[in-house]
This record gives C-alpha cells, sequence and structure tokens, in this order.
C-alpha cells in the first residue's frame, strides 16, 4: 500500500490531489493528517516522517516505504508507478 499524507489549508497537498487522478490508483490510500484521524498520526509515526511532517507536507511513502518529498516528484512517482 502506498500512502500520500496531507492536510487541509495545505497549497501543495492540494495542488497533488487536484493534478493527479488519485481515485483511478486502487493502491494509494490519502491520509488527512488532523486530529479526528488517530490512524493517520500513527502510521506517520509508524513511518517516522513525524519530524519530516513538520517541515514538509505532503509526504508520499510508497509500498516499497520509499518516503517521498514535494508535490512535483509526488506526482511523478504516481504517475510512473501507480497509474
Amino acid at each position: 500500500m502506498t500512502y500520500l499524507f496531507t492536510k487541509e489549508g495545505c497549497g501543495k497537498c492540494d495542488w497533488v490531489k487536484t493534478n493527479v487522478d488519485l481515485s483511478s490508483m486502487k493502491d494509494v490510500t490519502v491520509m488527512t493528517l488532523n486530529r479526528e484521524d488517530p490512524e493517520a498520526l500513527a502510521l506517520l509515526a509508524y513511518y517516522e516522517c513525524v519530524t519530516l511532517s513538520e517541515k514538509k507536507l505532503p509526504i508520499l511513502v510508497s509500498d516499497s516505504e520509499e518516503v517521498i518529498t514535494g508535490a512535483v516528484n509526488i506526482r511523478k512517482y504516481l504517475q510512473e508507478h501507480c497509474s
């Protein structure tokens, strides 16, 4: 499973969600980081990305546990690996 960690009000997160057809990618789960979703926070901690998330969002964790940041890098990865 590939996880895309985002948060509301993040321009780069919104850009990825707008410019990539995430609904057609079965193996990609969008996790919104907020107080109402403890599972998203737990997964972020599991992949050791909490500190990174304080500086950079969105974050993509691939099924091989590769961590990718940057909206353009994430879009490129998703188009190459998940389309």
